[in-house]
Formats: structure tokens, C-alpha cells, sequence
């Protein structure tokens, strides 16, 4: 089955294919090599999501229970560099 799995940067941007077992979970996936060298590189926490859904364990399960499924998205998140509240109140 395809998975695919994205870290958008702030200088570089990651999109990868995956063809993969249908048993596989989110924390299996992440010990891909391509994967490992993006996380090695991270100046911030590691925050996981699947098609944008948080996987903290409370709504998702947490990465290590969570199996994916075809065509599901794996993402990398990054903390924000501003907060969206502040921005639209600056605007006016």
C-alpha cells in the first residue's frame, strides 16, 4: 500500500512515497532512513500528525499503536513563528 509522508520547513520542503506492508504503524515509518536524517536535523520538538491529525494519544492514538492506512499522510509539524491571533489583530 502507498503512504506518504511530508515536513514543510521553513527553508526546505519533504514530500515522500512510501510503498509499505499493510500492517505498518506510524513509528515503524518513521525509522526509515529518509526520515531519520530529516529528524536528526530538527531544532524543535517532534510533533506528529496523520492527515493533520494530531497523534498525542487523547483523539489518536500515539504513533507507536497508531497503524496507517492507504494513502494516509505522515506529518512532521513545526511550531509556528507567529501566532494567528496576534497577526489578523496586528492588520488592523
Amino acid at each position: 500500500m502507498k503512504v506518504f509522508f511530508t515536513y514543510q520547513g521553513v527553508n526546505k520542503k519533504y514530500f515522500y512515497e512510501f510503498d509499505v506492508s499493510s500492517s505498518i504503524t506510524v513509528s515503524e515509518l518513521i525509522g526509515y532512513d529518509e526520515i531519520n536524517q530529516i529528524i536528526a536535523n530538527l531544532d524543535h520538538d517532534l510533533i506528529i500528525a496523520v492527515n493533520s491529525e494530531l497523534l498525542d494519544g487523547n483523539f489518536k492514538a500515539l504513533p507507536n499503536k497508531y497503524r496507517l492506512k492507504e494513502g494516509e499522510r505522515v506529518e512532521l509539524l513545526r511550531p509556528l513563528n507567529q501566532d494567528p491571533k496576534q497577526r489578523r489583530l496586528n492588520k488592523i
